[in-house]
């Protein structure tokens, strides 16, 4: 059995929830059938969307730094729970060896094969991810419109309920789960039919019940699908960085 390595850290309570993930959603009868994988938490991480934006460190050295560290003790491919850091993939798989699964790829891949396919998705993410234009070009190359919030929203509630004072990095759940409820509400009243958890920290909060339409978690789906590919007879595909999924 291939053995995860998940770049953990980036947050800290995401990339715990990823391996909880793992051992919730694998099929076993005894501890034996659980999967093997190793999680490397480095809070030394710089901030992502800070580095997007021009107001913070490079964190891409750091986050190769902890893919080479799994890499060495034996993992066979890598998973980094931060969708920001997506944007930095291609830079972080140049020096590494093994293959990084690329998350919004895996995402993009799922919501896809749908039938019918939805034609209009909100995104609750990091202004990081939003300015990176991340989740537009993916979801375009599949002829998928993406709905954003406007600025203010943006600021105000999503990364408020994410870096407020009282948000989720701070360990505080109730007022980011009334921001986020809020904000996919706005995001559903400009025609979003379902809503991507752009961001691993936003499911910590938000949940399927708060809202009407279906909530879409890149993180779920992705330890979903590594499960299935793992136990998979047939040598199914998952999708790592540089595959090529509509492009």
């Amino acid at each position: 059995m291939k053995t995860i390595g998940i770049v953990g850290g980036v947050g800290p309570e995401a990339s715990n929830k990823f391996c909880e993930m793992l051992i919730k959603y694998k099929s076993k009868k005894k501890d034996q059938d659980n999967l093997p994988f190793m999680h490397f938490c480095n809070p030394s991480v710089p901030d992502r969307t800070e580095f997007i934006l021009g107001q913070g460190e490079d964190p891409v050295p750091e986050l190769i730094n902890s893919c080479i560290k799994l890499q060495k003790a034996g993992a066979d491919f890598l998973v980094i729970p931060c969708n920001t850091a997506h944007v930095f993939l291609s830079r972080i798989q140049k020096e590494v060896s093994i293959p990084i699964i690329d998350m919004t790829g895996v995402l993009v891949k799922k919501m896809k094969s749908h039938r019918p396919f939805t034609k209009k998705v909100g995104i609750l993410a990091t202004t990081g991810s939003i300015k990176s234009n991340l989740f537009k070009d993916y979801f375009e190359a599949v002829g998928i419109e993406a709905v954003f919030l406007e600025e203010i929203d943006q600021e105000e509630l999503v990364m408020g309920a994410i870096y407020g004072k009282k948000g989720i990095k701070a360990g505080k759940k109730q007022l980011p789960k009334k921001l986020l409820t809020f904000a996919a509400n706005k995001l559903i009243e400009k025609g979003a039919e379902e809503i991507v958890l752009g961001c691993t920290e936003i499911p910590l909060v938000l949940k399927q019940k708060h809202l009407r339409v279906k909530l879409r978690d890149p993180m779920e789906i992705v330890a979903k699908e590594i499960i299935n590919y793992l136990e998979s007879k047939d040598k199914m595909e998952v999708v790592t960085i540089g595959h090529n999924f509509g492009r």
